[in-house]
């Protein structure tokens, strides 16, 4: 007999139709009563934004290396004191005991790479909050969060 059973990977298939099928599916997975799953969160945004990253023909090594590098920029002064005004409003559990200051160090280094990425937009009040839920999906990984 045939193999009815539903197959389900949080890993698209190979090709556009495979990513059109794992789309959908995860489209259903985000109408579930508590949305995506937790454990599949990190892999799901991984994968759009690679996607994304990719339809753009953007090397995201070199995105990378230009958003983290330690040369500061012109722009650099002025976007730090913005974010150093928020880190201490960060009210996430990522960012509050003994690691702290070091989450916020790690918090910091993405929210100005963000503004290097995005020239136009910079940075925005707030953004230390949406920064700071993407580091904890993302496992404290800074590049994937940038993604």
């Amino acid at each position: 007999g045939q193999d009815t059973r539903m197959r389900f990977s949080v890993t698209p298939q190979a090709g556009d139709s495979g990513f059109a099928q794992w789309h959908d599916a995860m489209m259903m997975c985000a109408r579930l009563p508590g949305g995506i799953p937790h454990e599949f969160r990190r892999r799901l945004w991984l994968t759009l934004a690679e996607k994304h990253l990719q339809a753009r023909g953007i090397d995201w090594l070199d995105a990378e290396r230009f958003c983290f590098n330690d040369t500061s920029n012109p722009d650099d002064d002025e976007l730090g004191d913005q974010i150093v005004k928020d880190l201490a409003r960060t009210g996430c559990p990522l960012f509050c005991g003994e690691e702290a200051e070091d989450n916020q160090a790690m918090l910091q280094r993405v929210l100005l790479a963000y503004a290097r990425w995005n020239k136009q937009v910079g940075y925005c009040q707030g953004f230390n909050m949406l920064a700071a839920i993407i580091l904890e999906v993302m496992e404290r990984h800074e590049a994937n969060a940038l993604k």
